[in-house]
């Protein structure tokens, strides 16, 4: 039986698609903001593609799932260091919205990792309710991310159109609301590499 090249596997296809619709993306911000969002946003619902390709094809593999949680995370990040240099009033909050968002989802995932769960989307139906129901319900899952992006495009296109900033205010609220996601991700994910820690500690201990 040849061996399977993971590389080439429909997922992963899918996967290189979105980031280069993602580079594209950034290199036409400064310039093009419809050309720009459009790829943006076409990255970002390609994202509902490959899970399903990946499920379908049994195609599902740790680097497809790495590959999507970096081009989700690095496509986020790069579209608020654009919306930090054209709204530099609150690059504070970018920046915190960043930090909370890579710190969160590296410790959740290494802390999965760790734990021996098959995904990151796993979560210990015993553990914190509110990720519970965000990682168990699809809509809100669904809600929650893709509402969050389209904000986030929102105000990019708003700057270049020059339209009231009253939305911003909409915007900020639903940045709070996925800030507290992320904080409560991190919160989460601390507790079960601590407890981890405990663990591993406690075995050593009665191993002596």
């Amino acid at each position: 039986m040849a061996q399977e090249n993971i590389f080439f596997f429909v997922p992963n296809l899918i996967g290189y698609a979105r980031v280069v619709l993602a580079l594209l993306s950034f290199y036409l911000m400064p310039c093009c903001p419809w050309p720009a969002v459009s790829c943006y946003l076409l990255s970002a619902l390609l994202d509902a593609f490959d899970g399903h390709a990946a499920r379908a094809l049994n195609q599902s593999t740790k680097f497809g799932a790495m590959l999507d949680m970096l081009t989700d995370r690095c496509s986020t990040m790069c579209l608020l260091v654009n919306l930090s240099l054209l709204y530099p009033a609150y690059t504070f909050l970018f920046q915190l919205s960043m930090s909370l968002d890579i710190a969160s989802h590296w410790l959740h995932l290494h802390s999965s990792t760790v734990k021996g769960s098959a995904s990151h989307k796993t979560i210990d139906l015993s553990g914190n309710p509110v990720l519970r129901i965000y990682y168990t319900s699809k809509p809100v899952l669904f809600v929650m991310c893709a509402g969050n992006e389209l904000f986030f495009c929102l105000l990019y296109v708003l700057h270049h159109v020059q339209e009231p900033m009253g939305c911003f205010h909409l915007k900020v609220c639903s940045d709070l609301l996925c800030a507290g996601i992320s904080l409560l991700h991190l919160v989460t994910a601390s507790q079960n590499m601590a407890a981890l820690d405990v663990a591993e500690r406690e075995k050593k201990a009665k191993a002596q």
